[in-house]
């Protein structure tokens, strides 16, 4: 199966849970686990446009049901046999139509019809005997005006959204490639920069240069352009908004990534015009040592919540103690933003395991100051972890 999933690591996970089977509907969550495109009713991100059955047993096979119009090339892709289709908006197929199936003068739905797949699901649940059984659903993604006809259809749905999110946190060796390959787009775009900053540049002329040096990196290496790139970029001010133009003093946060194959980076670093503030040194010279503690207990074994505690705790014993930053970081992964679960944060139950990848970072938004970032993407090895695209963490000074 070309796609991500652990057949042997989710069925752990599920018998742990007491779950029978799961059924996937988050469209990320399906290309995850099958290699291939769900369909364009995805786009709607609405439930019920397409499903893919797990089964608890590792040797079951998948099933899935999909729009009719790419039904087809989701079975080549997936290597899935079982795959039922309901109608989509799409008009598509031979001229004139040779099936004796295809419906006259009814037309078809404008989105799709959730009763229509739910239907497919049901039948798909029965032969497999699951009917009444415990079944993991995302209910993170399902809408609640939804649920009502999930629950007819008589099976004991559970919240899988955690389970779902811990599968997808160990990547697999591609998609550990995917974000190698963004992260070191990001960071070459990001020395290009900061060789063009000059007096009077604004924020959008920044990310322009940026994501050229980016592209560029791509094409060096006789790689595709990365699918789109994006990038948060700030010159003094709030230290969030965009700013500029830049004046002499400012600070300059960057922070950017690229997504390759649908997988995005997320790194980024804080530059100087000429001559900081006295203040801003000691900010993010405070900023660079809670980084450096936390990041030295990236390793397996370790409890998110004890890297949150020391980086958070040398800036309350630097003298800062109002600062409550909510999270020092996240996975990354194919996720619609560049933010995924899990999150080191004072509430984390969960622990680093090899195969993670993470940024970790220590940000600081200060108005009239400006923004402070420092953040790695990184890799979780068996011993401890690997930046996946070095820069220096120093505050950097551009004359």
């Amino acid at each position: 199966m070309p796609g991500f999933l652990d057949r042997h690591r989710a069925t752990r996970l599920m018998r742990q849970r007491g779950l029978d089977a799961l059924v996937l509907a988050q469209p990320e969550s399906i290309i995850y686990a099958t290699g291939a495109f769900p369909g364009v009713a995805t786009f709607w991100r609405r439930a019920g446009a397409a499903f893919v059955l797990v089964p608890a047993d590792a040797d079951a096979p998948l099933a899935a049901v999909v729009g009719d119009l790419q039904a087809t090339a989701f079975s080549a892709q997936s290597g899935i046999a079982d795959v039922r289709h309901h109608r989509i908006w799409v008009e598509a197929g031979p001229y004139p139509a040779t099936d004796p199936t295809v419906p006259v003068r009814s037309p078809r739905p404008s989105q799709f019809e959730l009763p229509q797949s739910l239907a497919l699901l049901r039948d798909l649940l029965a032969e497999r005997s699951l009917l009444g059984s415990r079944i993991g659903l995302e209910l993170g993604f399902i809408p609640a005006a939804d649920f009502p006809a999930f629950v007819e259809l008589q099976v004991e749905w559970l919240d899988c959204t955690r389970l779902i999110e811990q599968l997808r946190a160990i990547k697999a060796p591609l998609e550990i490639e995917h974000l190698r390959h963004a992260a070191e787009y990001s960071a070459a775009g990001f020395l290009q920069l900061t060789r063009s900053i000059v007096v009077g540049m604004d924020a959008e002329r920044m990310a322009s240069l940026w994501r050229a040096g980016a592209i560029a990196e791509a094409e060096r290496r006789g790689h595709q352009p990365p699918q789109s790139t994006w990038s948060y970029i700030a010159v003094a001010g709030d230290g969030f908004a965009p700013g500029g133009p830049t004046a002499s003093g400012d600070l300059i946060k960057i922070d950017v990534g690229c997504v390759v194959s649908g997988y995005s980076s997320d790194g980024g670093r804080t530059a100087a015009l000429g001559t900081p503030h006295p203040e801003a040194i000691r900010i993010y010279d405070a900023l660079h040592r809670a980084f450096d503690t936390g990041f030295a207990l990236l390793k397996p074994g370790t409890p998110l919540t004890e890297i949150y505690q020391a980086t958070a705790g040398t800036m309350w014993d630097l003298g800062f103690d109002t600062y409550n930053r909510g999270h020092f970081g996240h996975g990354v992964g194919s996720s619609i933003w560049s933010e995924e679960w899990p999150f080191i944060s004072a509430s984390s139950d969960a622990t680093l395991e090899p195969g993670m990848v993470m940024a970790f970072e220590t940000p600081w938004y200060i108005d009239g100051l400006g923004g402070f970032l420092i953040e790695d993407q990184v890799l979780i090895t068996e011993s401890g972890c690997e930046v996946m695209a070095p820069l220096s963490r120093d505050l950097m000074r551009i004359s």
